[in-house]
Protein backbone atom coordinates (compact mmCIF):
# COMPACT_ATOMS: atom_id res chain seq x y z
CA UNK A 1 0.00 0.00 0.00
CA UNK A 2 1.23 3.48 -0.87
CA UNK A 3 1.49 5.72 2.18
CA UNK A 4 4.10 8.32 1.18
CA UNK A 5 4.32 10.66 -1.82
CA UNK A 6 7.72 12.24 -2.42
CA UNK A 7 7.95 15.36 -4.57
CA UNK A 8 10.75 17.08 -6.38
CA UNK A 9 10.31 20.87 -6.28
CA UNK A 10 11.67 22.38 -9.50
CA UNK A 11 9.18 21.95 -12.37
CA UNK A 12 7.00 19.72 -10.20
CA UNK A 13 5.83 22.07 -7.46
CA UNK A 14 7.52 25.28 -8.65
CA UNK A 15 8.12 26.49 -12.18
CA UNK A 16 11.79 26.77 -13.05
CA UNK A 17 11.95 27.98 -16.65
CA UNK A 18 15.05 30.11 -17.17
CA UNK A 19 14.47 30.53 -20.90
CA UNK A 20 11.11 32.22 -20.30
CA UNK A 21 12.50 34.26 -17.43
CA UNK A 22 15.51 35.52 -19.38
CA UNK A 23 13.26 36.77 -22.17
CA UNK A 24 12.18 39.46 -19.74
CA UNK A 25 15.74 40.79 -20.04
CA UNK A 26 16.64 40.10 -23.68
CA UNK A 27 15.06 38.86 -26.91
CA UNK A 28 18.40 37.45 -28.12
CA UNK A 29 17.82 33.68 -28.13
CA UNK A 30 21.50 32.98 -28.84
CA UNK A 31 22.53 34.98 -25.78
CA UNK A 32 19.89 33.22 -23.67
CA UNK A 33 21.31 29.86 -24.75
CA UNK A 34 24.83 31.05 -24.01
CA UNK A 35 23.82 32.31 -20.55
CA UNK A 36 21.98 29.13 -19.60
CA UNK A 37 24.91 26.93 -20.72
CA UNK A 38 27.53 28.99 -18.92
CA UNK A 39 25.62 29.91 -15.75
CA UNK A 40 22.59 27.75 -14.96
CA UNK A 41 24.10 24.51 -16.30
CA UNK A 42 27.59 25.22 -15.02
CA UNK A 43 29.69 23.47 -12.38
CA UNK A 44 29.35 26.57 -10.21
CA UNK A 45 25.54 26.25 -10.27
CA UNK A 46 25.94 22.58 -9.35
CA UNK A 47 27.92 23.71 -6.32
CA UNK A 48 24.99 25.98 -5.42
CA UNK A 49 22.65 22.99 -5.57
CA UNK A 50 25.07 21.01 -3.42
CA UNK A 51 25.30 23.80 -0.86
CA UNK A 52 29.07 24.14 -1.04
CA UNK A 53 28.97 27.76 -2.23
CA UNK A 54 26.73 30.74 -1.42
CA UNK A 55 24.74 32.65 -4.01
CA UNK A 56 26.86 35.74 -3.37
CA UNK A 57 30.09 33.80 -3.91
CA UNK A 58 28.72 32.18 -7.06
CA UNK A 59 27.76 35.58 -8.48
CA UNK A 60 31.28 36.85 -7.81
CA UNK A 61 32.81 33.82 -9.52
CA UNK A 62 30.59 34.24 -12.58
CA UNK A 63 31.57 37.93 -12.86
CA UNK A 64 35.26 37.05 -12.67
CA UNK A 65 34.77 34.36 -15.31
CA UNK A 66 32.57 36.48 -17.62
CA UNK A 67 33.46 40.14 -16.90
CA UNK A 68 31.87 41.32 -20.17
CA UNK A 69 28.51 39.99 -18.86
CA UNK A 70 28.77 41.65 -15.44
CA UNK A 71 25.63 43.82 -15.75
CA UNK A 72 23.48 40.94 -16.99
CA UNK A 73 24.79 38.60 -14.29
CA UNK A 74 24.09 41.14 -11.55
CA UNK A 75 20.55 41.72 -12.82
CA UNK A 76 19.92 38.00 -13.05
CA UNK A 77 21.05 37.35 -9.48
CA UNK A 78 18.83 40.13 -8.15
CA UNK A 79 15.68 38.72 -9.73
CA UNK A 80 16.10 35.02 -10.61
CA UNK A 81 14.09 33.62 -7.70
CA UNK A 82 11.03 35.41 -9.09
CA UNK A 83 10.73 32.58 -11.63
CA UNK A 84 9.96 30.13 -8.78
CA UNK A 85 6.17 30.35 -9.01
CA UNK A 86 3.82 27.55 -7.90
CA UNK A 87 2.39 25.02 -10.35
CA UNK A 88 -1.09 25.55 -9.02
CA UNK A 89 -2.73 22.28 -10.08
CA UNK A 90 -0.02 20.32 -8.28
CA UNK A 91 -0.38 22.46 -5.17
CA UNK A 92 -4.06 21.52 -5.15
CA UNK A 93 -3.04 17.86 -5.38
CA UNK A 94 -0.90 18.32 -2.25
CA UNK A 95 -3.95 19.46 -0.31
CA UNK A 96 -6.03 16.54 -1.61
CA UNK A 97 -3.34 13.97 -0.82
CA UNK A 98 -2.98 15.36 2.68
CA UNK A 99 -6.74 15.24 3.21
CA UNK A 100 -6.73 11.60 2.12
CA UNK A 101 -4.16 10.66 4.77
CA UNK A 102 -0.95 10.44 2.74
CA UNK A 103 2.39 11.61 4.10
CA UNK A 104 4.15 14.15 1.89
CA UNK A 105 7.91 14.58 1.51
CA UNK A 106 10.33 16.69 -0.52
CA UNK A 107 13.45 15.31 -2.21
CA UNK A 108 14.95 18.07 -4.31
CA UNK A 109 18.12 19.54 -5.73
CA UNK A 110 17.51 23.08 -4.50
CA UNK A 111 19.70 26.00 -3.52
CA UNK A 112 19.57 26.84 0.21
CA UNK A 113 18.71 30.51 -0.26
CA UNK A 114 16.07 29.67 -2.86
CA UNK A 115 14.39 27.18 -0.54
CA UNK A 116 14.35 29.77 2.25
CA UNK A 117 12.76 32.19 -0.23
CA UNK A 118 9.89 29.88 -1.24
CA UNK A 119 9.41 28.55 2.32
CA UNK A 120 8.87 32.07 3.63
CA UNK A 121 6.60 33.01 0.73
CA UNK A 122 4.32 29.99 0.29
CA UNK A 123 2.40 28.54 3.24
CA UNK A 124 1.50 25.32 1.42
CA UNK A 125 5.04 24.04 2.01
CA UNK A 126 3.94 23.42 5.60
CA UNK A 127 1.87 20.51 4.22
CA UNK A 128 5.03 18.44 3.89
CA UNK A 129 5.87 16.02 6.66
CA UNK A 130 9.58 16.09 5.91
CA UNK A 131 12.21 17.17 3.42
CA UNK A 132 15.71 16.53 2.14
CA UNK A 133 17.06 19.56 0.29
CA UNK A 134 20.36 19.08 -1.53
CA UNK A 135 21.80 22.42 -0.45
CA UNK A 136 21.17 21.58 3.20
CA UNK A 137 22.62 18.05 3.19
CA UNK A 138 25.50 18.68 0.74
CA UNK A 139 24.35 15.86 -1.56
CA UNK A 140 22.55 15.94 -4.89
CA UNK A 141 20.42 13.62 -6.97
CA UNK A 142 21.15 11.15 -8.46
CA UNK A 143 23.68 10.29 -5.74
CA UNK A 144 22.37 7.27 -3.87
CA UNK A 145 23.17 8.85 -0.49
CA UNK A 146 20.53 11.57 -0.82
CA UNK A 147 17.77 9.00 -1.42
CA UNK A 148 18.98 6.97 1.54
CA UNK A 149 19.00 10.12 3.65
CA UNK A 150 15.28 10.66 3.10
CA UNK A 151 14.39 7.02 3.71
CA UNK A 152 16.48 6.81 6.88
CA UNK A 153 15.56 10.23 8.29
CA UNK A 154 11.82 9.52 8.19
CA UNK A 155 11.93 5.74 8.58
CA UNK A 156 10.17 5.17 5.26
CA UNK A 157 9.56 1.83 3.59
CA UNK A 158 10.53 2.24 -0.09
CA UNK A 159 7.75 -0.04 -1.34
CA UNK A 160 5.23 2.31 0.31
CA UNK A 161 6.57 5.38 -1.53
CA UNK A 162 6.02 7.14 -4.85
CA UNK A 163 8.58 9.66 -6.10
CA UNK A 164 7.57 12.36 -8.59
CA UNK A 165 10.34 14.12 -10.54
CA UNK A 166 10.81 15.81 -13.91
CA UNK A 167 14.20 14.16 -14.60
CA UNK A 168 14.17 10.55 -15.75
CA UNK A 169 17.69 9.83 -14.46
CA UNK A 170 16.67 10.89 -10.95
CA UNK A 171 13.71 8.51 -11.05
CA UNK A 172 15.91 5.64 -12.22
CA UNK A 173 17.86 5.71 -8.96
CA UNK A 174 14.62 5.65 -6.94
CA UNK A 175 13.34 2.66 -8.92
CA UNK A 176 16.45 0.71 -7.98
CA UNK A 177 15.46 1.26 -4.35
CA UNK A 178 11.98 -0.20 -5.04
CA UNK A 179 10.29 3.21 -4.94
CA UNK A 180 7.52 3.63 -7.49
CA UNK A 181 7.96 6.66 -9.73
CA UNK A 182 6.10 9.20 -11.86
CA UNK A 183 7.86 11.26 -14.53
CA UNK A 184 6.24 14.69 -14.54
CA UNK A 185 6.21 17.16 -17.43
CA UNK A 186 3.80 19.71 -18.87
CA UNK A 187 1.77 16.98 -20.55
CA UNK A 188 1.43 14.83 -17.43
CA UNK A 189 -1.97 14.44 -15.81
CA UNK A 190 -0.60 13.85 -12.32
CA UNK A 191 -3.92 12.79 -10.82
CA UNK A 192 -4.33 10.12 -13.48
CA UNK A 193 -0.76 8.85 -13.02
CA UNK A 194 -1.20 8.62 -9.25
CA UNK A 195 -4.50 6.78 -9.64
CA UNK A 196 -2.72 4.23 -11.85
CA UNK A 197 -0.59 3.49 -8.78
CA UNK A 198 -3.72 3.07 -6.62
CA UNK A 199 -3.42 6.43 -4.89
CA UNK A 200 -6.72 7.89 -3.73
CA UNK A 201 -6.81 11.32 -5.33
Amino acid sequence: MIRNIIFDLGNVIFNFKPEEFLRRCTIDDDYIGYFISNVIRSKIWLELDRGTISIKKAEEEFIVKFPEDREFIETFFIHWMEMLTPIQENVEILYDLKSNGYKLYILSNFIIEAFDFVKNKYEFLSLFDGKVISGQVKMIKPELEIYRELIKKYDLIPEECIFIDDVRAFLSRAKKMNIKTVLFNQRTDLRTELRKLNVKI
